[in-house]
């Protein structure tokens, strides 16, 4: 059976680095289909035409002047969360703190979101494009801390914790898809800290109610 290759749109305006993360895309499958976009605008007329599985994206481009803005690229990002909310998301960049103008959207995407710094080594590069294929959520401490808990995210906590419900049953009781619900846990793991936590003889669903208790989002 042939098995469909990945499709990728990098979104990088120096175009040695673009190769590069193509590059090191190929390393992750060597029959992907990695297509460059040198600006946000670009990259829209691309997403237009065909939905990749993962889009990488810088968040400064050069101006006219020389200088340097996110403004179109995060442009672009709230784009995206309102359209293509499904849509895998690693963002590529040595200034990730420019995330913070949008970390609200993030609560309600529900395709995978990473965020790597370029200052990094490639092996965290590739690490994040797994993890945002993957559907995970991986944000560094200083936009974490900026996340908030939706309604639903509460109301899978307290099935979670209260409840002892396995997700399928919370799916079931939410009447939502199973992937959503294991969703949403991904998120509570990465909102309270759980996916750092120190995990020996106490599994992670454990753990996130121990988290959960302590910051006082469920009663005993």
């Amino acid at each position: 059976m042939n098995v469909k290759p990945l499709r990728f749109l990098v979104v990088e305006d120096h175009p040695e680095v673009a190769q590069n993360n193509c590059d090191f895309l190929r390393k992750f499958d060597s029959s992907a289909i990695c297509t460059i976009a040198s600006t946000p605008q670009e990259a829209l007329q691309r997403l237009k035409i065909e939905t990749p599985d993962l889009i990488v994206l810088d968040l400064q481009f050069a101006l006219p002047s020389g200088a340097q803005s996110a403004k179109s690229s995060l442009e672009l990002l709230e784009l995206i969360f309102n359209t293509y909310s499904s849509l895998n998301i690693l963002i590529y960049s040595s200034e990730p703190s420019w995330m913070i103008k949008l970390v609200k959207f993030i609560n309600h995407h529900y395709g995978g979101f990473v965020v790597v710094n370029k200052m990094e080594r490639r092996k965290y590069f590739l690490a994040g494009v797994e993890s945002a294929l993957n559907g995970e959520l991986k944000l560094p401490r200083e936009l974490r801390q900026e996340l908030n808990l939706n309604e639903k995210e509460l109301e899978v906590l307290r099935l979670l914790c209260h409840e002892s419900l396995t997700d399928q049953a919370i799916a079931e009781r939410l009447h939502i898809s199973l992937r959503v619900v294991q969703n949403h846990i991904q998120h509570l793991k990465v909102k309270l800290g759980v996916d750092e936590f120190e995990q020996k003889d106490i599994n992670s669903r454990v753990a996130l109610c121990i988290k959960a208790l302590e910051q006082k989002l469920l009663l005993l």
